[in-house]
């Protein structure tokens, strides 16, 4: 946005405006607003709009009492942003969060794997997918979901009893290999 340019007597009028207001404004936004670390951003906006606005500042007193209004209408919308981004996180945490395995068999044994990894938590399942499915390494895994290269170890090991205890197999959890062809998955990206 291109503004005009504003005289030197605006800018000095606008700054005994601005510090002559600044603290009963930052205390009203403060005493309205659950996180601190916002304040300073609503002080700003509210100050923004006053200097965007200025030309249409009513006289003294009245231009405090304007500016008050000015922090309301601030603080209602910094509410509905927080508000909407609440309900946004409220609606994705209860978003089942499955990975979508496709039906690339008709082998019973492929169909029971597939459906004993989507009985895994859902962390258990990424990490085991990342290290058999796609093949990356422990480290590389562990750089992906942003944990320790252990916690990866630790999940890989409890959901490959987890995954023998589901599928009731015979054989060793440690027959699980890193090799990708022995899983029977096929990514999306795969099938095109």
């Amino acid at each position: 946005m291109v503004t005009p340019q504003v005289s030197r007597e605006d800018h000095a009028k606008f700054e005994a405006f601005y510090l002559s207001n600044y603290k009963p404004i930052y205390a009203y936004v403060h005493r309205r607003v659950l996180q601190t670390s916002d304040v300073p951003d609503i002080v700003s906006e509210v100050f923004a709009v006053a200097w965007r606005r200025f030309g249409d500042l009513p006289a003294s007193p009245q231009d405090r009492l304007w500016l008050f209004g000015v922090a309301q209408k601030c603080l209602l919308e910094h509410h509905r942003r927080r508000l909407h981004r609440l309900r946004l996180l409220s609606h994705l945490a209860a978003q089942p969060n499955r990975i979508e395995l496709l039906d690339t068999s008709v082998d019973p044994q492929h169909l029971r794997v597939r459906a004993a990894l989507q009985e895994l938590r859902p962390f258990d399942r990424e990490v085991v997918l990342l290290v058999y499915w796609d093949g990356l390494s422990h480290a590389e895994a562990a750089c992906v979901l942003g944990c320790s290269v252990n916690a990866v170890a630790l999940r890989i090991k409890k959901a490959k009893v987890r995954l023998q205890v589901q599928l009731d197999v015979d054989s060793p959890a440690a027959s699980l290999s890193s090799d990708t062809s022995s899983i029977p998955i096929t990514p999306k990206e795969q099938l095109s």
